[in-house]
C-alpha cells in the first residue's frame, strides 16, 4: 500500500462507528455462529461411526456346557436367600444391526419371572434365561465355575 492511499482515508479514520437506528446490534454468540465451520452432510459422522461399531454374533452352548450351567442357575436359584453375588454374563441383541454384545452385570437375584422367563437381579435388571452363556458366583472362589462356550462358524 502506498503512502498516497492511506491518506485518502484520513478524513473517516477517526469518525464513530455508524450504530443502526432501525436493526439492534448482534449479540457477540451470534456473530460467532457466522464463522462456525459449514456441515454440508449433518449427520454424516454419526453414520459412519454407528458403521464402524463392532458387534458380536450370539455364541452358542453346546449340549455339556448348558447343562452345567442350568444345574449353576438352579443352585442359585436355591441359595436366593443367602444374598450370594453372582457374575452373569448373557448376550444383548443390537437394537439397529445385526449381532449384540456380551455384558456381564455383577449382582444378588432378586427373583425369576417366569411369565418372562427372565432372571430379575436387585438393581431391576431383567436378563432372559436363553441369552444367558455364563454364571459365576462372586463369593465363592472356585474354577468349578467357568463354562466353555463353543462359537458356530468362529
Amino acid at each position: 500500500m502506498t503512502l498516497e492511499a492511506t491518506h485518502r482515508y484520513d478524513d473517516i479514520i477517526a469518525m464513530p462507528h455508524h450504530q443502526s437506528r432501525t436493526h439492534a446490534r448482534m449479540a457477540l454468540c451470534n456473530r460467532a455462529a457466522q464463522f462456525m465451520p459449514f456441515a454440508a452432510l449433518t449427520g454424516y459422522d454419526a453414520i459412519i461411526m454407528e458403521a464402524a461399531r463392532e458387534t458380536h454374533q450370539r455364541v452358542l452352548l453346546d449340549e455339556d456346557a448348558q447343562r452345567e450351567l442350568d444345574a449353576k442357575l438352579q443352585r442359585a436359584l436355591d441359595q436366593r436367600g443367602s444374598h450370594h453375588r453372582l457374575a452373569i454374563t448373557y448376550f444383548r441383541k443390537d437394537s439397529s444391526k445385526d449381532g449384540g454384545d456380551y455384558i456381564t452385570a455383577e449382582d444378588v437375584i432378586h427373583l425369576i419371572d417366569r411369565e418372562r422367563k427372565a432372571l430379575v437381579l436387585e438393581d431391576h435388571t431383567a436378563i432372559p434365561l436363553e441369552e444367558i452363556i455364563a454364571l459365576e458366583d462372586l463369593d465363592k472362589p472356585s474354577d468349578e465355575d467357568e463354562v466353555t462356550i463353543t462359537t458356530d462358524g468362529d
